[in-house]
């Protein structure tokens, strides 16, 4: 069956107009822009872990461009090529970052862009230096890989055998522990403690009764004379001080006859010659008590 040039014409549109409409799908399902407007921004990546063209840009967990391209330059060297929006609030500064994350745990990446917060914006063409987070299958597999070995250093620890002795030999010793006790309960230790907490308590009684209410006011009646004679003589004791001290003033000052005795020299001598007269008056008359003494006999 022939077609005419009508139906050749349609079938050709409808399949151009598929073609477009797959294409269109295809950059929208990828996140590609069929005018590719954005701002080009290399990012150089040491491990880009999976990451590839199409996965989304975020910046703060919103969408603002997509991966264009990813290059391996060498070994631990990946350049990734962003196509940002043209938003000026995404534009590069010289200290703008970028980090390969996970989306999901399917295995998902996108690229976690920090724009910066410099005054001075990057220079078209200079890449900046990114980072590759640390991804949840690598921090599971590490856990997974330190359980094992915690299982397996517990199994070489543990031997059934020298587990039940120890079991058997704790219940052995619990068992003399209990038994030693429920003796020890009928022993004479407990006799004795018991005798000797009886006697506390008759001397704690007696104790009661020596301090009861009326002996302890008459101890107090008591101290409060006591206090109170002491009181008495303090005063007494400091009006005598008070006195002393004024006698021996006037002594250091020369005053009175006391005063003069301690400060006069000429009364020292005075009082020393006559002493000394008074000797020899003394020593005379025991030697020659005649002279003074005379005795007559009628």
């Amino acid at each position: 069956m022939e077609l005419s040039y009508k139906e050749e014409v349609g079938v050709g549109a409808l399949v151009v107009a598929g073609l477009v409409a797959f294409t269109i799908f295809m950059f929208w399902l990828t996140g590609r822009s069929i005018t590719s407007k954005g701002v080009p921004l290399p990012v150089e990546f040491k491990n880009v872990s999976g990451l590839k063209s199409g996965d989304p840009v975020r910046v703060s967990g919103v969408k603002k461009g997509r991966v264009a391209g990813v290059r391996l330059d060498r070994v631990g060297r990946v350049t990734v090529t962003l196509l940002l929006d043209p938003d000026p609030g995404v534009r590069p500064h010289v200290d703008a970052s970028a980090s390969v994350a996970s989306a999901d745990f399917l295995g998902a990446k996108y690229v976690d862009y920090n724009p910066g917060a410099s005054d001075s914006l990057l220079p078209q063409g200079v890449p900046i230096k990114g980072v590759t987070e640390e991804q949840f299958a690598d921090v599971a597999g590490r856990a997974a890989t330190s359980a094992n070995e915690l299982i397996a250093n517990v199994n070489k620890g543990l031997n059934a055998a020298e587990l039940a002795s120890d079991i058997h030999n704790t219940l052995l010793a619990t068992q003399r522990g209990m038994k030693a006790l429920t003796e020890a309960t009928n022993g004479p230790i407990v006799k004795q403690t018991q005798q000797t907490l009886a006697a506390l308590e008759r001397v704690m009684q007696r104790l009661d009764t020596l301090l009861g209410a009326s002996k302890v006011e008459q101890s107090g009646a008591r101290l409060d004379t006591l206090s109170a004679n002491l009181t008495q003589l303090t005063t007494r004791l400091t009006a005598a001080t008070g006195s002393l001290k004024t006698v021996l003033d006037k002594m250091e000052k020369g005053e009175g006859t006391l005063g003069k005795m301690a400060t006069d020299t000429m009364l020292y001598r005075n009082l020393n010659e006559t002493l000394t007269s008074l000797s020899a008056l003394l020593k005379d008359l025991r030697e020659r008590p005649g002279r003074y003494i005379n005795v007559k006999v009628f």
